[in-house]
């Protein structure tokens, strides 16, 4: 009797959101590889613009708003996209084609203002710095720190709650990481690495990083959807 090897990744059999995530990256590579060089294609003209100084200022500012508008339904298409993948479903273009269209608006009147809030933050601790401001430059860093771990959900919550608004998913966002905190914490920390393995190997980002920390939020939401509050 032949024997088969049955040793491979099983996402279905993990329950802790780590272990599960890291199943279903060895489990459907290169789908998400795919996906990852689909999102980290629309930084290319930024990094063209920053790169290049010889360029035409106006050509330099066009590939930088390029990327600018690209990103936020890039990264909603790519939480999309995954959190199909990651139900094993099969990567094709109509299906990209479908989600694109579907997180457009989403992307930009909900997403958006939610990542604008970093850029707001990280500006107030900047003019504060330079103020000598310090309880304030204080109070906007660690504002700054707590919506790095909120944002863990909004990529979710943009996907699987459509019926939210922006604010809507700030609220939800925080409620989940009140009531969880650890798990959210660790998951937050392998966002963080990987992100920090990306900045170190620039290839790593291009292929997988960013798809990566979209599968840990992903199963990171449907934890915490299917524990009790």
């Amino acid at each position: 009797m032949p024997f088969f090897d049955d040793s491979g990744p099983r996402p279905e059999e993990e329950k802790n959101p780590l272990w599960r995530s890291f199943a279903l990256v060895a489990d459907q590579l290169e789908r998400l590889i795919l996906l990852n060089l689909l999102w980290a294609a629309q930084i290319i003209p930024l990094l063209v613009a920053l790169v290049f100084e010889q360029i035409p200022p106006w050509l330099r500012l066009l590939l930088s708003l390029y990327t600018a508008f690209a990103l936020a339904p890039a990264t909603a298409t790519l939480f999309a996209a995954t959190a199909e993948v990651s139900e094993g479903v099969p990567l094709d273009g109509a299906m990209l084609w479908h989600h694109f269209k579907a997180q457009v608006s989403p992307a930009f009147l909900k997403l958006l203002p939610l990542l604008s809030l970093f850029y707001w933050t990280g500006w107030l601790a900047s003019y504060a710095a330079r103020e000598g401001w310090l309880l304030l430059d204080t109070a906007a860093r660690l504002l700054f720190l707590f919506l790095l771990v909120f944002s863990l959900y909004w990529g979710p919550l943009l996907v699987y709650e459509p019926d939210l608004q922006a604010w809507g998913i700030f609220y939800q966002s925080v409620r989940r990481f009140w009531q969880r905190p650890g798990p959210t914490l660790l998951m937050g920390l392998a966002c963080l690495l990987a992100l920090a393995l990306g900045i170190v190997s620039i290839a790593g980002f291009m292929l997988i990083v960013p798809a990566l920390i979209a599968v840990f939020q992903i199963q990171l939401y449907h934890w915490r959807t299917s524990s009790k509050d």
